[in-house]
């Protein structure tokens, strides 16, 4: 087990140049280039999504891994989450025996693993950066793919930056020198999580409903601002400036358009800064 400690930014794809100028003017101690296929599964109830877990097997070079990402803590972009990983002999889930191999003692593992079937994949190019960057070791993804599932699709597009080893503050002394423009966000969603939400406009909303009795600050705003950035909903837009009166942005017509500006970014980064 290893707690994984990431902050995901999504691009449009007209930053991938910049970005990528951007990486190779840095302390660059290993490239490489992936292509991995990623199935997700749940059973019919979605025992994983219900409890906010995702549980996966991943193809890469001939070789199969499944991982099961725990629930976590997710604050504006950055994860931080407990992940177990074993090495399969094939793209067939053994979710009974990775529950075994680390202990964790989930009652209903052999039921579950029964019942698994296949929801939705993400498969993606995986280009990564290995950073030295003061004492600290941070890498550096780069997705570029499709998420599917049983009725519609979505682009990846996505920055991940992950600290290997060091002090989490550099990752965020690395974001300051990054270039920030318009069409680059934080986002609190995972790839599992827009695989379950893909094509599904009202579980979307309920989710957000539900966040808004139980959730507040920060944490609120970055689940709204996911949502809006997603969908068109004027409701939830005069919503969002009820719970946020004092929200820098006043107009509700670019509302859309200012949650994916290179101004908001600097703003959620100061945010994040200020919670860690």
């Amino acid at each position: 087990m290893q707690n994984e400690i990431e902050l995901k930014i999504m691009l449009l794809p007209e930053n991938i140049t910049p970005i990528k100028n951007w990486l190779a003017q840095q302390n660059v101690i290993e490239i490489q280039t992936n292509s991995l296929g990623n199935t997700y599964f749940d059973t019919a109830e979605q025992y994983f999504a219900k409890n906010q877990m995702g549980f996966r097997v991943r193809t890469y070079n001939g070789n199969y891994e499944m991982t099961l990402k725990m629930k976590g803590e997710i604050i504006g972009g950055l994860h931080v989450r407990p992940e177990y990983n074993l090495p399969l002999e094939s793209k067939d889930p053994d979710f009974k025996r990775l529950n075994s191999h680390f202990n964790l003692q989930i009652p209903e593992a052999e039921q579950i693993s029964e019942q698994l079937v296949a929801k939705f994949s993400t498969d993606f190019i995986r280009h990564k950066w290995l950073i030295q960057y003061q004492n600290t070791k941070i890498e550096v993804a780069l997705d570029q793919g499709e998420i599917k599932n049983e009725i519609g699709s979505a682009p990846i597009c996505e920055l991940e930056f992950e600290l290997l080893e060091g002090n989490l503050n550099d990752i965020f002394s690395l974001l300051v020198q990054m270039p920030k423009r318009d069409g680059m966000w934080l986002s609190s969603l995972s790839k599992a999580q827009r695989g379950y939400l893909v094509g599904h406009t009202e579980r979307f909303r309920a989710e957000v409903e539900q966040a808004l009795s139980k959730e507040k600050g920060y944490i609120l705003e970055q689940k709204l601002a996911d949502y809006l950035r997603e969908v068109h909903d004027p409701q939830m837009v005069e919503q969002f400036f009820q719970v946020f009166p004092l929200f820098p942005h006043r107009d509700k017509e670019t509302l859309q358009y200012y949650l994916k500006s290179a101004e908001y970014l600097e703003y959620n980064l100061a945010q994040l800064l200020a919670s860690v």
